[in-house]
Formats: structure tokens, sequence, C-alpha cells
């Protein structure tokens, strides 16, 4: 039995015939194809359409610019004419609101020149509301409004 398993082995020419065994196994089998060959590989990229172009983009862009413009530029018309009318309003309260200032002035000058003449009647050739200061020109008491 090894005798002849050696010769087998030995004798190259005849291979290993379907049926053989060799230590116990049959002869491997190689795969082949299926028939008609295997099918071929897609390997393009494939990419989808990913959204509007750049001239598009750039177009609603430029219009959603443009149009937020237009909504900035008649906001501010409309609050020009809004302070338009308040300025209006207070200059035309102006006067008002002067002659109460200059009203509440003489009065408290008034108390104040009385005042003055109390507390300086025991001083010779003082004048009471003259001015301490060597200059002819009268200037307003600064008041807020």
């Amino acid at each position: 039995m090894l005798r002849t398993f050696v010769r087998k082995m030995a004798d190259v020419s005849k291979g290993f015939g379907s049926g053989t065994k060799v230590l116990g196994r049959s002869a491997p089998v190689q795969d082949m194809p299926p028939a008609g060959g295997y099918p071929s590989i897609k390997y393009d990229r494939f990419l989808p359409n990913r959204g509007p172009s750049g001239l598009q983009l750039w177009i609603g862009g430029a219009l959603v610019s443009g149009f937020g413009f237009y909504l900035l530029g008649s906001e501010n018309i409309k609050r020009n004419a809004d302070k338009a009318e308040k300025r209006e309003a207070r200059l035309s309260l102006y006067p008002y609101l002067q002659a109460e200032s200059d009203r509440s002035y003489v009065k408290s000058e008034i108390e104040s020149l009385k005042e003055e003449a109390e507390l300086m009647k025991g001083n010779k050739g003082w004048k009471v509301g003259e001015n301490v200061y060597n200059s002819k020109k009268w200037t307003p008491p600064v008041t807020h409004i």
C-alpha cells in the first residue's frame, strides 16, 4: 500500500484526476467564474444633485438683500417723519416752556433779593441786587428745561 502511494505521488504526468485521493482527501477543485462572467463593477463616482447652482444662490442672495434694503429705506422714511413730528411738537411748546422758566426765575430772583436785603441790612454801602462782578453784560442763569 505504501508502495502504490509513493508510485502515484511520483507519477507527475498523470496528475490528480477526478476522484483520486491523496492522503484520504479528494483533489482540490478550482473555483471558476459563472457562465457569462461576473457582472461589471461600478466604480464611477455617483454624486447626487446637491441643491441650487452658484448662480441661483447668488441671484437669490441679491434679491433678498435688495428687498431688505427696500424695507430699511421705507422704515427710515417713516422714522424720519416721526422725528420731524416730534420736533415740531417740541418747537411749538418751547415758547410756553420758556415763559414758565422765566416766570419761575423771576419768582426765585425776587425771593433771593428779599433774603439778601434781610441778611445785609446791617452793612452800610451794600446795594441789594447789584452784580458783584465788574461786568455790564447781563447773562441769564443756567436753567435746564
